[in-house]
């Protein structure tokens, strides 16, 4: 009797956290650097507000860099912001049409441009590349939680 009262108290635990998880928890399942994520989306209630802070995000974050950046980049960084213009505008819409995977690995895709042109100009990337992680790792969060719409 003992042992089945602790059955129903196991999985009526495992119920309630299946119910009440941590909805960042559900955002970030993707997540490679999930603490990063869930303090990205940290406090929403729902998608449209978690994909929305990811991508405000992604955009400051992207801001700071193009100030700091290498003046051959700022072509690629200005590619990576109206993507991610795009991006947010879709994710407003609720990403009905199914662009917005398209349009955040556009803005991952103009981001690396930045690198690569800096090693076509023969220049050391490497500064470039350092300064360019956050924008990637916060674009790659986006990635992550629009995923999270489509497996829930």
């Amino acid at each position: 009797m003992v042992g089945l009262k602790r059955c129903i108290v196991a999985l009526l635990s495992v119920v309630y956290l299946t119910f009440h998880a941590d909805a960042a928890n559900n955002f970030c399942a993707t997540a490679i650097d999930k603490q990063l994520c869930e303090k990205m989306v940290k406090g929403a209630p729902n998608w449209n507000q978690a994909i929305t802070n990811a991508i405000t995000e992604a955009q400051s974050e992207l801001a700071k860099t193009s100030k700091s950046g290498n003046p051959n980049c700022q072509e690629a960084y200005k590619d990576t912001e109206d993507k991610l213009k795009e991006s947010m505008e879709t994710a407003k819409k609720g990403n009905e049409d199914g662009k917005l995977n398209f349009q955040l690995s556009a803005a991952l895709t103009s981001l690396e441009d930045c690198t690569n042109a800096l090693k076509d100009l023969k220049e050391d990337a490497s500064a470039a590349t350092t300064l360019n992680h956050g924008v990637e790792q916060a674009i790659r969060i986006c990635l992550a939680v629009d995923t999270s719409k489509s497996s829930a």
